[in-house]
C-alpha cells in the first residue's frame, strides 16, 4: 500500500488569495455562529492489491457506438446495458449509484463466490457467502445469473442477448449451478437492500428571508438510507461552508459570480465543460461518468474478470456512499446556491459581495449546495480508480454520445484527459462554469469523495 503526499493542487492553481485572503474562520452550520478552524487540503490516494498500470490508455467509449463483446469482457457489457438504462431515466442521481451498486457487487460476490469454492485466489464478499458456492462453475457463468437477476429485477426488461452470449463464453463445468448461485446471489442482496427509501419533505430554514438558506422544499430521501460501506452518515462529513462575512466567501462568490453567469462572453471551452459534466437526462448521470470511464479504460487494456468485477464493485460501492453522504450534508447544512447568494447578496453582511437581481445561472440545482455530489463522486471515483490502476499519466478519450440535454448541444460532446486527475479537475470547474456551486464546496466535497473511496478500499473487498 503506497500514499501519495498531500497536495492543495486545486487551492493553488486559483491563486485566489491575491485578491481574497482566505480566511479560517468556518461554520458548522450555515447559521451557526461558532467557526472551528478549517484544516489543510488533503489528496491520498491508496494502491491496494494492484500494481500500476502501464503505458497510455487512448480509446473512445461512445454511449451508443459498438458494444462490448460479452464473449471477451462481461463484466463492460453489462455494465454498458447498465448505463443504457440509466440514460432513459428520469429521476435523480441517487438512484442510479443504488442500482449501479447493486448490479456490480451481486456480480463481485457471485464471480468471487465460485473461485473461493474452488481454493484460488479471492477476495473477501460484501455480502454472499462463498462457502455454499458451487466448486465446478464457470465464473462466468455465475456472473451471468447475477447480472440478469438484477437488471431484470430493476428495470423490468429482456437482457436475453447478453444473457446467453455471456453463458456461451462461460466454458467448462456446471454453467447451470453457476447461474442459479449467480441468481441466488443477486436476489439475497436486493432483499438485503429493499429497505433503502424514506420519505419526507425537509425545510431547512424557519424563515425565507434568512442568509445562507437553501428556499426551496427539498426531499432527502438519500440522506437516511443505510451506507453501504459507512459507519455513518456523517463519517466524512465536511465541515461546512465558510461564514458569509468572510474574505474565503467573498473570493468563490465571485469566482462564480463571473465564471457561472448565464448567456455572454464565455470561452467555449467552458461551455463545453459545462454542459458535459451537467447530468442531463439522455446522459449517464454525475455519477456514472465514473463508470463510463471505468468501461474506457477496461476495454483498451482488461484485466482479469475477477478483478476487472472487483473494481466495478469498489467504484459503485464508493459512488452509492458518496451520494448518501452528499445528501447528509445537504440536509445537515442546508446552503443557498450560487442563484440565491447572488440575488441576495444585501443580506450576507458580506461588504465585498453585491447583490444582482439580473444575474442567472446557467443551471441551478433542486436540493441546497453544500455538499455536491458531483465533487464527492468525483472524488470518490478517482480514489478507487487510481488506488486500484495506479496514478500513471494515461490519456484517454470519453463522451462521443453524452447528450447536455439543452438547446443547440444535443449534438453529443466527447472530452479527452491526460489522466483520471485532468477528468476530476474538469468536473470540479464544470459546475463553477454551470454557476451552480461555489468553489469551497467543490473542494471540500471532492477531498469528502476521496476520503470515502480511500475507507473503501482499506475495508473492503480485500485479498484473502
Amino acid at each position: 500500500m503506497t500514499d501519495s503526499q498531500p497536495s492543495d493542487d486545486r487551492v493553488d492553481k486559483r491563486d485566489r488569495a491575491q485578491q481574497y485572503p482566505v480566511a479560517d474562520t468556518r461554520i458548522r452550520s450555515s447559521h451557526s455562529s461558532q467557526a472551528p478552524p478549517s484544516t489543510a487540503r488533503r489528496r491520498q490516494f491508496l494502491a491496494l492489491g494492484a500494481s500500476a498500470v502501464a503505458g497510455s490508455l487512448a480509446g473512445c467509449l461512445s454511449l451508443r457506438g459498438p458494444a462490448a463483446d460479452p464473449a471477451t469482457d462481461p463484466v463492460c457489457r453489462w455494465n454498458e446495458q447498465f448505463i443504457e438504462e440509466i440514460q432513459h431515466f428520469r429521476g435523480g442521481n441517487f438512484a442510479p449509484t443504488r442500482r449501479g451498486a447493486l448490479l456490480n457487487v451481486a456480480m463481485f460476490d457471485a464471480v468471487n463466490g465460485v473461485v473461493a469454492a474452488a481454493d484460488e485466489d479471492h477476495f473477501e464478499p460484501y455480502f454472499a457467502d462463498p462457502t455454499d458456492a458451487p466448486a465446478d462453475a464457470p465464473p462466468l457463468a455465475a456472473l451471468a445469473g447475477a447480472a440478469d437477476e438484477v437488471m431484470t429485477t430493476l428495470y423490468g426488461s429482456e437482457f436475453d442477448e447478453t444473457l446467453e452470449a455471456t453463458l456461451v463464453a462461460a466454458d467448462g463445468g456446471d454453467a447451470g449451478a453457476g447461474e442459479a448461485w449467480g441468481r441466488r446471489v443477486a436476489t439475497d442482496l436486493l432483499a438485503h437492500r429493499d429497505d433503502e427509501y424514506t420519505t419526507g419533505i425537509y425545510v431547512p430554514c424557519e424563515e425565507a428571508t434568512q442568509a445562507g438558506c437553501f428556499r426551496r422544499d427539498w426531499n432527502p430521501v438519500y440522506a437516511t438510507v443505510r451506507p453501504w460501506t459507512l459507519e455513518s452518515h456523517e463519517q466524512f462529513r465536511p465541515d461546512g461552508p465558510p461564514a458569509l462575512e468572510s474574505e474565503a466567501y467573498a473570493a468563490d462568490w465571485h469566482e462564480v459570480y463571473e465564471q457561472g453567469r448565464a448567456g455572454g462572453d464565455r470561452p467555449q471551452e467552458h461551455v463545453d465543460i459545462a454542459a458535459f459534466w451537467r447530468g442531463a437526462p439522455g446522459s449517464p448521470r454525475p455519477p456514472n461518468m465514473w463508470n463510463v470511464i471505468t468501461q474506457t479504460l477496461m476495454l483498451e487494456d482488461p484485466l482479469p474478470v475477477l478483478e476487472e468485477v472487483r473494481l466495478f464493485a469498489l467504484l459503485s460501492l464508493a459512488l452509492a456512499d458518496a451520494g448518501i453522504a452528499g445528501s447528509d450534508g445537504k440536509a445537515e447544512y442546508g446552503f443557498w446556491r450560487p442563484r440565491t447568494a447572488i440575488h441576495h447578496a444585501d443580506r450576507d453582511g458580506n461588504s465585498d459581495t453585491h447583490a444582482d437581481q439580473s444575474w442567472e445561472p446557467r443551471a441551478t440545482g433542486g436540493s441546497p449546495e453544500y455538499p455536491s455530489t458531483l465533487a464527492a463522486y468525483g472524488g470518490a471515483g478517482c480514489a478507487v480508480l487510481e488506488g486500484v490502476l495506479g496514478r500513471g499519466d494515461y490519456a484517454f478519450e470519453f463522451g462521443g454520445d453524452i447528450r447536455t440535454g439543452t438547446t443547440g448541444e444535443d449534438e453529443g460532446i466527447t472530452r479527452s484527459f491526460d489522466s483520471l486527475e485532468d477528468a476530476l479537475e474538469e468536473s470540479l470547474d464544470s459546475r463553477i462554469y454551470v454557476g451552480n456551486h461555489f468553489r469551497f464546496t467543490m473542494d471540500d466535497s471532492c477531498e469528502m469523495g476521496e476520503q470515502i473511496g480511500e475507507w473503501v478500499l482499506e475495508n473492503y473487498l480485500r485479498p484473502v
